[in-house]
């Protein structure tokens, strides 16, 4: 049975200038910690459920889980609220953890640059099966069209057919919810594509780097900052994709028109 992922509330609603008593269901939010063999390392606000997928996409995009075989256990305490993954040769001392709890060099992609050069260019995928994929993953967008409040993210294949779906309310968790599962059920992701509903910082772009995968397409709009990390790495950044229009951002040689 699906976790419940919302809750209704009374609000007041004013149509023109008449208000009104009803009942909203609004998304859940809860925190969530995640533990690197019993140290806290991280704590998040997320939708409830797939924690698993949560917390082995979050050590994975952060390049502290990288190969299957480090993983040895997974225990989910969901009345704690708190996830303990188990890896083999990691620790981490005091040292090792920067304010706001989180792992020295989750995000300093430059110290491990020379990794993510996307040079291959074989990857391609045509402009209608853009349009296509975005308008797939609005219509499973279910929990957004309830309550507004969510983000959604899927991983597609090159012949245009979406592999993994899910939402939170939180970008980042979709993106950590997604490769994390990928993760987990081995699931190459290098000859795949990343959409999202979301904004593209260069934060989402990081961990969409760290999966090693080279096409990455929005509904909404990238950040400058994204925008200048994805030519420089050699990614394909798609975003505004909206009805049979699209912004090709960077490396437009892997779509096809």
């Amino acid at each position: 049975m699906e976790e419940r992922k919302g809750i209704k509330i009374s609000i007041t609603k004013i149509t023109k200038d008449k208000p009104e008593k009803i009942t909203d269901l609004v998304a859940m939010e809860v925190p969530f910690s995640i533990l690197l063999n019993g140290k806290k390392i991280v704590t998040l606000n997320c939708t409830p459920e797939n924690y698993n997928y949560l917390g082995v996409g979050f050590l994975f995009t952060s390049g502290i889980l990288q190969k299957k075989e480090e993983l040895r256990s997974i225990k989910i305490d969901k009345e704690q609220g708190l996830i303990d993954i188990e890896l083999e040769g990691v620790s981490l001392s005091s040292k090792d953890i920067l304010k706001n709890n989180l792992p020295i060099g989750i995000y300093q992609l430059e110290a491990r640059e020379e990794r993510f050069l996307f040079n291959d260019f074989s990857l391609k995928i045509k402009c209608n099966q853009v349009f296509n994929l975005i308008s797939e993953i609005q219509k499973r967008a279910k929990f957004f069209k309830l309550t507004g409040g969510v983000h959604s993210c899927a991983l597609a294949d090159k012949s245009g057919h979406i592999i993994l779906f899910t939402e939170d309310i939180s970008r980042y968790n979709t993106i950590d919810k997604i490769l994390g599962e990928a993760f987990v059920n081995n699931i190459h992701s290098e000859d795949k594509i990343i959409l999202t509903s979301c904004r593209i910082t260069s934060g989402i772009l990081r961990k969409v780097i760290t999966a090693k995968i080279s096409i990455i397409i929005s509904r909404a709009a990238p950040t400058d900052k994204a925008v200048e990390l994805a030519r420089k790495i050699g990614i394909t950044l798609v975003g505004f994709v909206r009805g049979e229009r699209m912004n090709i951002y960077s490396c437009p040689e892997r779509i096809e028109v």
